[in-house]
């Protein structure tokens, strides 16, 4: 069973779904909006060949953690070793801008000490654990598991007793040392390892360059952000990202104006060396299901399905139900790319 990554939008409770709608004749499938991995963990775990992809470094370094990797896992030793580490100059000056902005000064001082250990003893798949491990920590002890609130905000949810009044529990996991947060996960992210006999690749590319590198396969499946949804991924863990100084350009699929056009290149760009395309999405996209219908038209025989999926929003009371709908599309390599036009 995939471990649990706090990772906002994640497709674990429908993945089988998704599954289910890969037609047979594929073996080999390239995941371009990865995220948290449950998808590409789900097509590891039922022997396909499985390129990972996602721009952010936080999404990439729980990929190369729990689906390339087959073989290697962290002692609790080690993470002893890290709690005892003495902090690298170069490491804490590089983590100076998340005290008070996300992180208490003594919590950064904790991250640097973890992190210099990491980076001057791990090497392989164990640093890729470790810094997985890691990004939980960081996250699970952030309200609303996110990196985007003010630190105004995160104080005061961070305060146990306002906690207590407000939502009916102290939130203490909140207040608790990363170490512990990384023990906590320890053996559920261990577990998660296995082989296979399948190629396994992670990538941390923009789409489009993904493609260039990657100019063929069987199936390429999409689950990007689209506009009119929680899709600021990089303010929820950009933070992260630039931690390690590995923040990365890509194109944007927020934009509602470009969204449309965006969607139609990368399409395009797969259209001639990929059999087909799969693309998740759901009844709340914006521009509307029937424009988005209307464009992956134009590339093949498209078929759609749909599932019920509730999907609830951290710290919010309230569920919103949206019809979760998957999108193939079976290439027609006889299809004239003409020039898309949302305008």
């Amino acid at each position: 069973m995939f471990p649990r990554v706090n990772y906002i939008g994640n497709k674990n409770k429908i993945v089988d779904w998704i599954i289910s709608g890969i037609p047979s004749d594929v073996h080999t499938v390239i995941d371009g909006f990865a995220g948290g991995g449950s998808v590409a963990y789900s097509l590891k775990e039922n022997g396909y060949s499985v390129i990972a992809n996602d721009i952010l470094y936080s999404s990439f370094v729980v990929n190369k953690a729990l689906i390339e990797n087959d073989e290697e896992i962290i002692d609790i030793d080690e993470l002893g070793a890290a709690d005892n580490y003495s902090i690298s100059n170069k490491v804490s000056k590089r983590l100076e801008f998340l005290a008070e902005k996300l992180y208490f000064p003594s919590e950064v001082e904790e991250l640097a000490k973890l992190i210099s250990y990491a980076e001057e003893n791990l090497t392989g798949y164990k640093y890729w654990m470790f810094l997985a491990l890691l990004r939980r920590a960081m996250i699970r002890k952030l309200p609303y598991s996110r990196m985007n609130l003010n630190w105004e905000n995160i104080v005061k949810l961070r305060d146990e007793q306002y906690s207590y009044a407000k939502y009916g529990r102290k939130r203490a996991y909140h207040n608790n040392s990363f170490i512990s947060h990384m023990l906590d996960a320890l053996d559920e992210y261990n577990l998660a390892v296995f082989k296979t006999k399948s190629n396994i690749i992670v990538e941390q590319l923009d789409i489009v360059q993904l493609l260039e590198k990657y100019p063929t396969g069987d199936l390429l499946y999409l689950d990007p952000p689209y506009p009119g949804t929680m899709n600021n991924y990089d303010g929820f863990y950009g933070a992260f990202d630039l931690m390690f100084d590995k923040k990365n350009s890509h194109i944007n699929l927020t934009s509602q104006k470009d969204f449309l056009d965006q969607m139609h290149l990368i399409l395009k760009n797969a259209q001639n060396g990929y059999k087909y395309a799969m693309i998740s999405l759901n009844n709340s996209i914006k521009p509307s299901f029937t424009e988005f219908s209307e464009m992956i038209s134009h590339f093949g025989k498209v078929s759609i399905f749909d599932k019920k999926h509730n999907y609830q929003v951290s710290g919010s009371d309230t569920k919103q139900k949206n019809i979760e709908l998957l999108a193939l599309i079976e290439f027609d390599k006889n299809t004239l790319n003409k020039e898309f036009l949302t305008r």
